[in-house]
């Protein structure tokens, strides 16, 4: 038999530099931002709408941001939707508007050759969509269809019940909009909420490609610097939600169900907070991958699990720290337990040395991987503007990384980890698993559509 290899340790991570973005503002308020990165023919361009996400749904009309993002490639003033994509398919172009919980996000990939005709394209997409009414329905049916699909599915389910207790009404509470929502949209609600929310001023266009930022700049000028000046609604509709308190867990009844769906989650801290690169150290060695001890432990010494994972979400009026394990029906309460104690011993002590040595050579490792691509910087240059962060912070990110102690590490663990406070949310047969769950705390009874069985 051959010893067994120890793998040598990691060397140091390898020198990475981010690009410099310049900038201007079109005459329309549109800021823009460029800069050249990479070798590769294409730009990536994306314009972000804060505040025109989901959480500016319009009381009773769920869905209404992303429907939408997805009826804007429907038509324009000169172009059906058939002309619209065979356009697209000419510059060999890939276009896509998409809306998420803080914001609306409009992408462009093209080559730098047909960067002008790309770039004209993309403005008329977004100045000039008439949200026809039969392309209005069809994507108003494709999230009806998706919403069914989902409501199948038990992380699906889990995640529902979990963020409706974590948010409670407020919109960050809603995972998907109902049917009933989406049957109740018109196409004259959708193409009021494109010219209300989705005005270029207090938008930014990211652009970057091999080309000189100043000839992005340029391009970008050309596209959209005739523009008259938008005036529309800025900016959030709504305050941050309520910070829930206490231990409380829910179950949704999935009778004959083979295994349990357990998440848990509890508030935690902003993307723009100080705290947030101790904040992702510590969770990485808690949960943050395959090496991290909720894996270890819960798979590999207790196999109670495929997978346990635990993660730090960010939006813009708050965040949260979750961890999650799925597990057959007869070791729920193995598996609950586990999670839960590791989590609260984690919390309490912090990472072990080898542990938050590992962690930070991970995180400082892996961060090049995503930003190699054009997109990946674009991606960077909308997050930062979205949360409002400083512009350095991803030129500085890894040096903040590897300044993180260990002791800075196991406090961002005890302020918000600590299982104390959290909601848990389980799918699973109620026959079953109920004793377990109630054992454990206060556990509330729900249907899989949402009213308490």
């Amino acid at each position: 038999m051959s010893a067994v290899r120890v793998p040598p340790p990691p060397g140091p991570p390898l020198p990475f530099s981010l690009p410099r973005f310049e900038r201007t503002v079109l005459p329309s308020g549109l800021a823009v931002a460029a800069a050249r990165w990479g070798s590769r023919p294409t730009v990536a361009a994306a314009i972000v709408f804060p505040g025109a996400g989901s959480t500016a749904d319009p009381p009773g009309r769920d869905g209404t941001a992303d429907v939408t993002g997805d009826t804007f490639l429907g038509g324009t003033r000169t172009k059906t939707a058939r002309q619209l994509a065979e356009a697209l398919d000419d510059l060999a172009a890939v276009a896509d508007v998409s809306a998420g919980t803080d914001s609306t996000v409009a992408r462009l990939y093209v080559l730098e050759s047909d960067l002008d005709a790309g770039l004209a394209l993309f403005a008329e997409i977004l100045t000039e969509a008439t949200f026809p009414e039969e392309e209005f329905d069809k994507g108003r049916r494709r999230l009806i269809a998706a919403l069914q699909e989902q409501r199948s599915e038990p992380d699906f389910l889990a995640r529902e019940r979990l963020y409706d207790r974590l948010y409670p009404g407020h919109p960050y509470g809603t995972v998907s909009p109902t049917e009933k929502g989406l049957l109740a949209l018109t196409r004259d609600d959708v193409a009021d909420f494109a010219r209300r929310r989705l005005s270029f001023a207090g938008a930014t266009l990211v652009l970057a490609g091999a080309a000189d930022p100043g000839a992005l700049l340029a391009a970008a000028t050309r596209a959209f610097g005739g523009l008259p000046a938008t005036s529309g609604e800025k900016g959030f509709t709504v305050p941050p939600p309520p910070r829930v308190g206490g231990f409380s867990i829910h179950l949704v009844n999935r009778p004959g169900s083979v295994q349990t769906n357990l998440l848990f989650a509890r508030p935690a801290i902003a993307r723009r907070s100080p705290r947030f690169p101790a904040a992702v150290v510590a969770n990485q060695s808690l949960g943050g991958g395959a090496s991290s001890r909720l894996f270890h432990v819960l798979r590999e010494e207790r196999a109670l699990t495929y997978g346990a994972y635990s993660s730090l979400a960010t939006r813009v009026l708050a965040g949260h720290f979750g961890a999650s394990i799925d597990c057959r029906t007869e070791v729920t309460a193995e598996a609950l337990g586990g999670l839960l104690d590791l989590i609260r011993a984690f919390a309490a002590e912090g990472p072990l040395a080898e542990e938050h040595e590992r962690s930070k050579n991970y995180l400082l490792g892996s961060f090049p991987i995503p930003r190699e691509t054009p997109g990946g910087v674009v991606q960077d240059e909308l997050t930062r503007l979205l949360h409002g962060l400083p512009e350095d912070e991803f030129t500085t990110w890894r040096d903040r990384v590897r300044a993180v102690t260990r002791e800075e590490a196991r406090d961002a663990a005890a302020e918000l980890f600590d299982p104390a406070t959290g909601i848990v949310a389980a799918v699973g047969d109620a026959g079953k698993i109920r004793p377990i769950l109630e054992a454990r705390g206060e556990t509330t009874l729900w249907d899989a559509d949402g009213p308490r069985a």
